[in-house]
């Protein structure tokens, strides 16, 4: 009794509420630099104690600027949260990424749960193997090559809307509309109908604007602990509380579309045309051999339109914003196109895959583009596996969280300098460095779909999205950017450029 007696006296004495504060914030300062598993990894002074540094440049839309800078100025390897290490040695990516026993996604993927987890956020390795053989086969070569002809109609359209542009010589921004196009598209192959967003000229369902919102607040709190996410739409900052509010906005989207599309295949109206929404309602489920679950064929189509919309309709947007800026360039290009498309186009004409995707100067620009200027520029963030691993050198325990940040491997310039003529940096804009003979010892550092089975399951979609759209504007029209000064960017989970603004005129045949 003596002995408790004592201690209450001491916890309740006066100075001890005043001294336990700064003794314990003493001891995990110490523990944090000097004890912990990671304490040897060099990185700024903050970023030891706390995330919120890396929270913090996410709010402020430069992750992986900031994440660079820290690479700079420690080296290859730099600690950038207490259990974070963020490494820039390429021999990390296979290590992360690469392989079937790659590291799983961390709890940063579980701030994007839409309805449920989906292929692209879910971290369970049997959920993620089930989602990945339904979602691989849908997105087959051969069901692409027969979805191209629902694509064709919306990149015309596309082309009818520039043509008043061109007749009236007026510049306009080029990014809406890349917008409007891929989710029109997206829509098709995610719901069987288009948004209709490229024939009414604007963001009708205000859909663009709630995953951009979406996207960039959720980015930010993938960093936060799980446990305070759903408390941050009461923090004082606006920023979170619009981005938690619109995610009401993309399921409701989501679901509506999902019950038109089931109405017309109960109808028969689908005339057995070929995208997600349909494989996914004529598939079985593996665990039960009946249907798939209504909410589990919503929560992957509202994250196909998510995932691949935005990045998409960036990419393009890259791409002119690079092309336009470069009359030598474009017209180098042009005579690609005209000899592989010769001949009066007529209104409604479009390029097809089977030739867009041979042709090598597109085909450069576009792997260029997505070099210089990967959407995901930021490290894709992965746990290390149980039993600990060495990674570029270096053993790190489970449970560390680890990402390889595109952007520095494409800009490595170990890798890429040797590409390219002397005193040519890799930060130089050069479609050709992938036609010469030395552009086969680039592709294993090529990563902008990501490595292993955790890569985008619509790389292919993407690619036929981009060329054919691409090959059909370049072959039409001539671009030239309204705007002289470098392109302001900002990052949320993609990077992309604020405007686009571009002037435009017929080509001549």
């Amino acid at each position: 009794m003596k002995l408790l007696s004592s201690i209450h006296e001491a916890l309740t004495c006066e100075p001890f509420p005043i001294l336990i504060f700064p003794t314990l914030l003493i001891v995990y300062y110490v523990y944090q630099t000097a004890f912990h598993p990671l304490g040897f990894i060099p990185g700024p002074f903050s970023s030891k104690l706390s995330s919120l540094p890396l929270v913090y440049q996410c709010r402020m839309t430069r992750k992986s600027k900031w994440v660079l800078a820290q690479h700079v100025k420690f080296g290859p390897i730099v600690r950038i949260a207490p259990n974070y290490v963020s490494i820039t040695d390429p021999a990390a990516l296979a290590q992360v990424y690469g392989g079937k026993n790659g590291f799983p996604k961390g709890p940063f993927y579980e701030a994007f749960h839409q309805v449920e987890p989906v292929l692209f956020n879910t971290m369970d390795a049997d959920v993620h193997n089930r989602k990945w053989k339904l979602m691989n086969a849908a997105f087959s070569p051969r069901n692409l090559m027969d979805f191209e002809g629902y694509m064709d109609p919306h990149i015309a359209l596309l082309v009818k809307r520039f043509q008043n542009y061109a007749l009236k010589s007026e510049a306009f921004d080029f990014q809406p509309w890349a917008n409007f196009l891929a989710f029109d598209l997206m829509g098709e192959w995610s719901f069987g109908a288009a948004f209709g967003f490229v024939a009414a000229g604007k963001d009708i369902h205000n859909l663009i604007t709630t995953l951009e919102v979406r996207t960039d607040v959720l980015n930010a709190m993938g960093h936060l602990p799980i446990p305070s996410r759903p408390y941050m739409k009461y923090f004082p900052d606006p920023f979170f509380y619009n981005g938690l509010r619109v995610l009401t906005n993309l399921g409701q989207v989501g679901t509506f579309a999902f019950k038109k599309r089931l109405e017309k295949k109960e109808k028969g109206e689908d005339e057995g045309r070929k995208d997600v929404m349909g494989f996914l309602l004529d598939a079985k489920d593996p665990d039960t051999g009946g249907p798939l679950r209504q909410q589990e064929i919503v929560a992957e189509a509202i994250s196909l339109i998510g995932g691949g919309s935005h990045t998409t309709s960036v990419t393009m947007t890259h791409v002119m914003d690079f092309v336009s800026r470069d009359k030598v360039l474009q017209d180098e290009m042009w005579k690609e196109l005209r000899d592989a498309f010769p001949g009066e186009r007529g209104e409604d004409w479009v390029a097809s895959e089977g030739v867009v995707g041979r042709l090598p100067l597109l085909n450069a620009v576009l792997k260029e583009v997505m070099r210089i200027r990967p959407t995901s520029s930021t490290g894709l963030e992965r746990v290390v596996p149980e039993g600990g691993r060495m990674v570029a050198g270096i053993s790190l325990p489970a449970g560390t969280l680890v990402s390889v940040p595109i952007v520095a491997i494409h800009h490595d310039s170990t890798i890429y300098e040797a590409s390219a003529p002397p005193k040519q940096r890799p930060e130089t804009f050069d479609p050709h460095r992938w036609l010469r003979p030395e552009a086969k010892a680039l592709t294993d550092h090529y990563i902008p779909f990501s490595l292993g089975s955790r890569g985008c399951v619509g790389k292919g979609f993407a690619t036929m999205e981009m060329l054919k759209t691409l090959a059909t504007l370049f072959r039409r029209f001539k671009f030239e950017r309204v705007i002289p000064q470098e392109s302001e960017k900002r990052e949320g989970f993609v990077v992309k450029i604020t405007e686009c603004e571009v002037k435009i005129s017929m080509r001549e045949e």
